[in-house]
């Protein structure tokens, strides 16, 4: 299958790979992007059947084969929401350097013992609504995405903007990735990730919890964590500044010991 990766930084220098979240691709990463090419050779990924890339199946297994045949080895994963979700199933079934998962959960549903996490029937009614109405579910999941950020008016716009100008993921992905999201728990396996690992949440984010730091240190000794302050569930584009700073410092840290 094809899989469209854009690439820029020296190819000699530490291979990054960013993974963006359900319902967008790569794009969302160019202003980031821009910045770490300076000391990294950066992969955008368009995960299958979002941006320009072909559709697979979308179960772990599948992905990380895709995803591992078509980038570099030994390199720093970064995913954002459901990416850090397929960043963490790299990070325990290949080798990765260093692991960085923004506004990210091994487990993205509510449970008995996990409180920090979106209600299941949240999730169905995005599914039912993609079937008649592909665009204006996404536009309603952006709203979500920003909900609680000090600047969510702001990020919302740019938000629509990258909808317009780049091609909408296709339906089929929409769904597969709505039942990845429901259906994985990867909370098991977080011990079995023995690279560097850097968990950031936003202060606000209505989607993933920043209670959730505390559980996964709990299944995760080795992780470390960081919240942005008045920052939702992205807070790479609402408080690049501090996201940045929290980010080279542990990459400067993790990739020189």
């Amino acid at each position: 299958m094809h899989l469209y990766i854009k690439t820029q930084g020296k190819s000699s220098s530490q291979p990054l790979i960013l993974l963006h979240g359900w319902g967008f691709n790569g794009e969302i990463w160019n202003d980031i992007a821009v910045q770490l090419a300076k000391d990294y050779c950066v992969y955008q990924v368009d995960l299958p059947g979002h941006g320009r890339s072909q559709m697979c199946e979308y179960s772990l297994p599948i992905l990380t084969e895709t995803l591992a045949a078509a980038l570099p080895k030994n390199a720093v994963w970064l995913g954002w929401s459901m990416g850090g979700l397929i960043a963490m199933a790299m990070a325990r079934w290949q080798d990765v350097q260093a692991l960085v998962l923004v506004s990210s959960s091994p487990r993205f549903i509510t449970a008995e013992n996990w409180p920090h996490a979106m209600r299941l029937a949240v999730l169905k009614q995005f599914g039912q609504q993609l079937q008649s109405d592909t665009l204006g579910t996404l536009k309603r999941f952006l709203a979500l995405q920003v909900k609680g950020s000090e600047s969510a008016h702001q990020q919302l716009r740019a938000l629509n903007t990258l909808l317009k100008q780049t091609p909408i993921p296709q339906t089929q992905a929409l769904q597969a990735g709505l039942q990845l999201l429901q259906n994985t728990d990867l909370r098991a396996e977080l011990s079995q990730i023995h690279c560097p690992s850097l968990l950031c949440l936003g202060e606000r984010d209505t989607l993933v919890p920043a209670s959730v730091a505390t559980d996964c240190q709990h299944l995760w000794p080795t992780l470390q964590t960081v919240c942005i302050k008045s920052a939702g569930h992205l807070p790479f584009l609402s408080h690049p500044k501090q996201f940045m700073h929290s980010l080279q410092g542990f990459l400067n840290e993790s990739l020189t010991t």
